[in-house]
């Protein structure tokens, strides 16, 4: 194959759309009018609900839907056609989408009981170069897609792939919490995706060879080129040194790991727990047992440097040791054994009352019956035995119920027989029905 035939094998040959039509499809995309603002909203909501429950799904079908990528690809295009007011309507339909999204998840993640940060949040507040290079990539394949009559699955992934929607929900989270580095960190990677994507549609539409709308003089043209390299420039070197920072931190995790699993052995002792904090350079090292000595510590830090890692703080803590675990041991036994004589003890009371119970009920039965003896007519006689148990200190409630009410005699009768039988205690009888009161016959007057 020759040169030729390679480079023809990238170029869009009858697939490309006339150049009238792509560009007619991009204006299209950067308006923000009913349907885009309609759409726009219910994605705000979609993707705040879906960083909010951590559903990474949810959030894919925000980007799937968020109309954001056509005024981004219309700078773009805007600037590789010379078209400056294709480039001024997409960045006021952009800046107006990106604070309707600011305050939209703002305000819902203020109102959400939700505030834990999970990782869809976490991964969107620290951007790298690596996502310099997917915004790139991704506003090739945007650019080339809408170029091209065959567009296919292109636009979705490219959406899903650039993510615009979730880095603004982002720092609506960090706006309504006042987290400010998640707030400016989403912020940040909102604004490569945005620029980097406009970069690429840049370059396709001049590579495309796309007519220019107007002639700009030489001065003009010279200020949007060098404009347009410091917005990159500026853009590209804070992710340069993140994902530098991103390195040297799991380069550290994994030198920690090693002298953990190679050095971190101790005689006599077992190392129970193990944290490396990355950002403070800490590792903190906790054993149980006969404890670490200041020789072995020393051992530690000299080993640490061998592995790379001597600038790193070391923390050794030393938990209980094997004579303390002994003491603990004993003295949770001789707990245990006092908890279980206690309960001996309840359960001895608990019978003594159940017991004392059972009888005063049988006492109860026999008392009815002896009463019944003297006073047929009794029905049912009920002493209160709560008072009986816990004491004399109040009357004792005696409760006696008749067949016919008693008369005057009969209740004074059995008020002497519980006197006697109830050993002098106090105590109220009540008796249903009533004492029968005497009868008095009028006299007849005479005449």
């Amino acid at each position: 194959m020759t040169l030729e035939g390679f480079i023809n094998l990238f170029k869009l040959g009858k697939n490309a759309e006339a150049h009238e039509v792509a560009m007619e499809n991009i204006l299209k995309g950067v308006s923000f009018r009913g349907t885009n603002i309609l759409i726009l909203i219910f994605a705000i909501i979609i993707a705040s609900v879906g960083l909010n429950v951590n559903s990474a799904a949810v959030i894919i079908g925000a980007m799937l839907i968020s109309p954001l990528m056509g005024p981004i690809v219309g700078v773009g295009a805007g600037l590789g056609v010379m078209d400056l007011e294709l480039v001024k309507r997409g960045l006021k339909n952009l800046s107006f989408a990106a604070l309707a999204s600011v305050a939209t998840s703002t305000i819902y993640f203020f109102l959400s009981p939700l505030d834990e940060a999970h990782s869809e949040i976490l991964a969107r507040t620290s951007p790298t170069i690596w996502d310099v290079l997917i915004a790139v990539s991704g506003g090739f394949a945007g650019i080339i897609a809408s170029a091209s009559k065959e567009r296919g699955n292109v636009v979705p992934g490219v959406a899903i792939a650039t993510a615009l929607m979730p880095p603004l929900c982002t720092a609506g989270f960090g706006l309504a919490h006042l987290n400010w580095p998640f707030f400016f960190g989403a912020m940040y990677l909102f604004i490569i995706n945005s620029v980097f994507i406009s970069i690429a549609a840049l370059f396709t539409v001049r590579w495309l060879r796309y007519p220019a709308k107007q002639m700009l003089d030489e001065r003009t043209t010279r200020r949007m080129k060098r404009s347009t390299a410091v917005i990159v420039i500026c853009t590209v070197l804070p992710s340069i040194y993140l994902a530098y920072r991103l390195v040297e931190q799991n380069a550290f995790k994994r030198k920690c790991e090693e002298f953990i699993a190679q050095e971190a052995t101790i005689p006599d002792n077992y190392l129970v727990a193990n944290v490396v904090d990355v950002k403070e350079r800490t590792i903190r090292l906790t054993y149980m047992g006969r404890g670490v000595d200041v020789i072995e510590e020393a051992r530690l830090r000299e080993r640490m440097a061998l592995h790379g890692i001597g600038d790193a703080h070391l923390d050794v803590r030393t938990g209980l040791s094997l004579t303390e675990i002994g003491q603990a041991d004993k003295a949770m036994e001789d707990n245990a054994t006092n908890l279980l004589a206690e309960r001996k003890a309840l359960m001895g009371r608990i019978r003594m009352v159940y017991d004392s119970l059972a009888n005063v009920k049988a006492g109860r039965a026999q008392l009815l019956a002896e009463a019944r003896a003297e006073h047929p007519a009794l029905l049912f006689l009920g002493v209160d035995e709560n008072a009986a148990v816990e004491g004399d200190s109040i009357p004792t409630m005696v409760m006696a119920h008749f067949t016919d009410g008693p008369d005057s005699a009969e209740y004074r009768r059995l008020e002497g027989w519980l006197t006697i039988k109830l050993a002098g205690g106090p105590f109220r009888l009540v008796v249903s029905p009533p004492v029968a009161q005497p009868v008095v016959r009028a006299r007849r007057k005479r005449h």
